[in-house]
C-alpha cells in the first residue's frame, strides 16, 4: 500500500516536470522508479533492474555528499559509470533522513518551477516513506540482515521497549496498523510469524499501548524490559515473544504481560535466568532455601535437618528474600525459586 502510495507520487511529479527520477531507501534499495521520461542512462537500466544501486554509483553520489545533505544538491555526470547528472533530493521526514529521490538532469538542470515542485513532492512521499520504511528495517533488523547503525539511520537512537502481540493472522497486520495510526507519532512495526512487533522509544506508555491493541486484536500482548538502545533489539523481542505467550498461557496476568513480571513463566522462557545469582556467593543461604522449599515450607523439619536455631533459620529466610527480592509467603515466589534450584541442577549435568 505505502510503495504503491510512493509510485504513484512519484509518476505524476515525473509526468508534471518531464524527467525519469527513482526513490531509493536508506539501504540503497530501490523503492520506486518512474516510467520514461527525458533521458535514460545505463545507471538508471541497471537500477531498475536490480532494484537496487551499484556499489561504484554508490560510491560517487556520497563523494559528492548526498549521504548527509538536507538540501537538494546536484551531482555530476560520470560517464566512466554511464551515468548522467542528477539531482538528488533528500527525503527528510520529522528530521530523519528515511531515502532520496533521484531526477535525472542530463540535457540540463530543473527549472527554478519544476525543483520547487519536486522539493514539495518529496515532502509527501518521505512521509510515506517514513512509515513503510521503518516497518522494513525494524523487519530487517530483527532477522539479523542489516546492522544496527544501518538500523538506527531509520528507527532512531535511544532506550527501547518491544512490544509483541499474539493474536490470529487474519487481520492482525491491518488491526495494529489502524491502532497505531492513532498515535501523533506512529511507532515502526511489523509482523513476524505469528506476531506483531512494535518498536516503542523507551519514554511511551507500552502498557496503555499494550491493553489498546490487545482489545483491538483480540489477542494478549507481551512487552519486553527497557533496553539502552537498538543493540538489544533482537533481545528484546524474545522477551517480549515470550512475554505474550506467558499472557496467553496464564489469564491472571492480564492482557499485557512485562517481562520483568513474569515469575515462574520467566524461568520457562529463559532458564539460565540469573534469579539466583545473588545467592552464589552464599552457599549456606542456597542450601536453606532448597531444604526449607523441598520440606513444603516447615521451618520446624528444617531447623532440624539443618542442626539450626529456629531464630538463625528465620534470619537466613529474610536475608534469602533481601538477596532475592522475593516473598517466601508469596505461592508464586516459592515455585519460581524452589524451580529456578531445580533448573540449577539439571543445568549442572551435561546431556549424555
Amino acid at each position: 500500500m505505502i510503495v504503491h502510495d510512493v509510485q504513484n507520487l512519484l509518476d505524476s511529479l515525473a509526468v508534471t516536470v518531464g524527467r525519469g527520477m527513482a526513490v531509493d531507501d536508506l539501504e540503497g534499495r530501490v523503492v520506486a522508479h518512474s516510467v520514461h521520461h527525458g533521458e535514460v542512462d545505463q545507471v538508471r537500466a541497471r537500477a531498475i533492474l536490480s532494484r537496487s544501486v551499484p556499489a561504484e554509483v554508490a560510491a560517487w553520489q556520497e563523494a559528492h555528499g548526498v549521504a548527509t545533505v538536507h538540501e537538494p544538491i546536484r551531482v555530476p555526470a560520470n560517464p566512466a559509470l554511464g551515468m548522467a547528472a542528477r539531482l538528488c533530493v533528500p527525503l527528510l521526514h520529522r528530521g530523519r533522513r528515511v531515502g532520496s529521490l533521484w531526477v535525472i538532469e542530463g540535457h540540463g538542470p530543473l527549472s527554478p518551477e519544476e525543483e520547487t515542485r519536486t522539493v514539495h513532492d518529496a515532502v509527501a512521499i518521505a512521509a510515506l516513506l517514513d512509515g513503510g520504511g521503518g516497518s522494513h528495517t525494524l523487519h530487517r533488523l530483527l532477522g539479523g540482515e542489516i546492522t544496527v547503525r544501518r538500523a538506527a539511520d531509520v528507527l532512531g537512537e535511544g532506550a527501547i521497549r518491544v512490544l509483541a502481540v499474539r493474536a490470529g493472522r487474519a487481520g492482525l497486520e491491518e488491526a495494529v496498523g489502524d491502532e497505531l495510526a492513532r498515535m501523533r507519532r506512529p511507532p515502526a512495526f511489523t509482523v513476524l510469524e505469528r506476531h506483531a512487533v512494535v518498536l516503542l522509544n523507551g519514554g511511551e506508555d507500552a502498557r496503555a499501548l499494550g491493553e489498546s491493541l490487545a482489545a483491538r486484536t483480540h489477542g494478549r500482548v507481551g512487552a519486553s524490559a527497557l533496553h539502552p538502545g537498538l543493540e538489544s533489539a533482537r533481545e528484546a523481542h524474545g522477551e517480549a515473544v515470550a512475554s505474550a505467550r506467558a499472557a496467553a498461557a496464564e489469564p491472571a496476568l492480564g492482557p499485557v504481560a512485562c517481562w520483568p513480571d513474569l515469575g515462574v513463566y520467566r524461568l520457562l522462557a529463559e532458564p539460565d535466568a540469573a534469579l539466583l545469582g545473588a545467592l552464589r556467593a552464599h552457599p549456606a543461604l542456597v542450601d536453606t532455601l532448597e531444604t526449607y522449599l523441598d520440606r513444603g515450607g516447615d521451618a520446624q523439619q528444617t531447623a532440624r535437618l539443618l542442626h539450626l536455631h529456629r531464630t538463625s533459620l528465620y534470619y537466613r529466610l529474610a536475608r534469602i528474600e533481601e538477596l532475592t527480592g522475593r516473598s517466601l509467603k508469596d505461592g508464586s515466589h516459592r515455585l519460581e525459586l524452589h524451580l529456578a534450584l531445580k533448573l540449577a541442577r539439571w543445568n549442572a549435568v551435561r546431556n549424555g
